[in-house]
């Protein structure tokens, strides 16, 4: 409860001679707070807090806002300007602040002996002669008090400091809007994150055995049998259930500004080919014309594979998805020099269904939809040029999409430096295959144990399996593996706890500990690595990585 208002020395503000107002200081002071409003909530207050002290030539100026510590009322200065500035983050109790009072009267009040009035404020503001103090209003609601204080007898506020500080008062209640808003979006965009995480989780565990159960089936299987179009159907289903996953998990990262590439040499060849591989299938759907054009040879560069497969089959898929059947999809290759420097052009160009020109300047927006002229159960989320961009810029490219408007065909062009692994500086990998090894899965899912098991037992490897961590350290009593795949949430003791076990195992030195997890963040490969694993692969697990793992032999 607030004291009665008869306690308090508070003086009319507009019975004081009103200065002239220095309108030049005040457009310079708004300019300055302008400029602040990319920033944090923080330097936009400790703007208005520096303004407010500038314009009423006070001795300190500053914003506090009401809280809650320990279950009570408190003030918390915020921002604080000029010679009170060490009080900036201490909190007065709201029945010893003038502020409180300010709030709940809704309206300017100049103290004149604010010490009297609020003896318990004496230690942490001495010198105080006088206070203005206005509200700040946000949403209808006083959700703060910007004050400027007077400590000695030649500065005493007048009108038009209490006009400045209720148009800077405007100004840190926008702020706070605009701050307010920002949070809101950032919690948003992590509570999707989270469930994007959750969602990959929970589906990439059961993908990893059904990919390898289908990929075992086709080894057994001749390609002369009834079956075998069966399974090729389940494995294209499976690979097209691992791009949605993936252009989620890019879609989150992209939020983040946290897409990154694992650099090393590419050959174009292999590019284009495993970029072609991925859209195949529906290009005979569709009756599509497919050409291929340009440079020819062994062309090397420095990039990600991975992505940059990603990139031209992102291109390719959209030219197959918007051009009606049996229409003309075209992919040339060049070199072109640019500044002194030679880049490596990608063109897609098709004779579809075109873009309009009220759609282009969206088109690489997240999870738009440019066009509805063919059945979405071929599309993904839209999210895809978005991805690609991002990822040609990553690689010191470009990326772009042009259309002569509906009707008319699209090109998308891919623009990217041609460095090769010498300038860069990356290792040449050699040329080797994997040598027979001893490999231990350690997983809580019996299909997951089971499916990779077999796989690996059909390239030859000897292979034992742990369906907890407990179990894994029982087998590492009497056998050390080459290769220990363990996967990081099963129940108890957890694929961490385990590598922790493991770390100081007598044997650690000779073999190799890969995590493997359906989440795919930066911090959980970090924890995995901090952990001690070697290496950190995302569920379902590719074959060719695991491979890659194994003790290798030259050829």
């Amino acid at each position: 409860m607030l004291p009665a208002p008869a306690k308090y020395s508070l003086t009319d503000i507009h019975t004081r001679p009103a200065r002239e107002p220095d309108w030049r200081a005040q457009s310079r002071a708004l300019l300055g707070l302008a400029a602040l409003q990319p920033e944090s909530r923080e330097a936009l207050l400790a703007g208005v807090a520096d303004a407010a002290l500038s314009l009423c030539c006070a001795a300190s100026a500053g914003i506090s806002l009401p809280e809650v510590a320990s279950g009570s009322p408190v003030f918390r200065w915020h921002a604080i300007a000029g010679r009170l500035a060490a009080l900036q983050g201490q909190a007065v109790p709201a029945d010893d602040c003038p502020c409180a009072f300010t709030l709940n009267g809704g309206k300017p009040l100049l103290f004149t002996s604010l010490l009297d009035d609020f003896p318990a404020l004496a230690p942490s503001c001495a010198g105080v002669q006088e206070a203005l103090i206005v509200p700040v209003i946000r949403d209808g609601h006083n959700v703060a008090a910007l004050w400027v204080a007077s400590m000695d007898d030649t500065c005493r506020f007048g009108p038009e400091d209490e006009r400045v500080l209720l148009e800077l008062a405007q100004v840190a209640g926008a702020s706070l809007e605009m701050a307010g808003a920002r949070d809101f979006s950032r919690r948003e965009t992590q509570r999707y994150s989270e469930v994007i995480a959750v969602l990959a989780h929970e589906f990439r565990n059961p993908l990893g055995p059904l990919e390898n159960a289908i990929d075992g089936l086709r080894r057994l299987t001749s390609e002369q049998s009834a079956q075998w179009p069966l399974l090729n159907v389940a494995q294209r289903q499976v690979l097209h259930l691992k791009r949605l996953m993936d252009e989620l998990q890019d879609a989150a990262r992209l939020d983040h500004d946290k897409l990154g590439l694992n650099l090393s040499e590419v050959r174009l060849d292999d590019v284009i080919a495993d970029a072609l591989a991925s859209v195949q299938e529906r290009v005979k759907a569709h009756r599509h014309t497919l050409t291929v054009s340009g440079l020819s040879g062994d062309i090397r560069f420095v990039g990600d594979q991975v992505r940059l497969v990603q990139v031209v089959a992102n291109l390719l898929s959209n030219a197959v998805r918007y051009t009606p059947d049996g229409g003309r999809v075209e992919l040339s290759i060049a070199r072109a020099q640019h500044e002194a420097r030679t880049r490596l052009e990608i063109a897609v160009r098709d004779n579809g269904i075109g873009i309009d020109a009220a759609s282009l300047p969206r088109l690489f927006e997240p999870f738009s939809q440019f066009s509805s002229a063919r059945p979405r159960q071929e599309g993904g989320f839209g999210i895809g040029l978005s991805i690609s961009r991002k990822l040609a810029e990553l690689h010191g490219g470009t990326l772009t999409v042009t259309s002569e408007g509906a009707g008319k065909g699209t090109t998308a062009r891919l623009s990217l430096p041609l460095q090769t692994a010498e300038a860069a500086a990356l290792p040449v990998a050699r040329c080797a295959t994997a040598a027979p090894a001893q490999i231990l899965i350690v997983d809580d899912s019996e299909d997951a144990r089971f499916a990779l098991a077999t796989l690996l037992d059909m390239d030859g490897h000897y292979v034992k399996t742990a369906n907890s961590g407990e179990s894994a350290l029982r087998i590492f009593e009497s056998w050390t593996p080459d290769l220990a795949l363990v996967d990081l949430g099963m129940p108890g003791m957890d694929g961490l706890e385990l590598a922790q076990r493991l770390r100081t195992h007598p044997s650690r030195a000779g073999f190799k500990l890969v995590a493997l997890t359906g989440r795919v963040s930066e911090q959980e490969q970090r924890a995995a690595l901090d952990a001690g694993f070697d290496a950190h692969l995302a569920k379902p697990v590719d074959m060719e990585q695991v491979r890659g793992m194994l003790p290798a032999r030259e050829d």
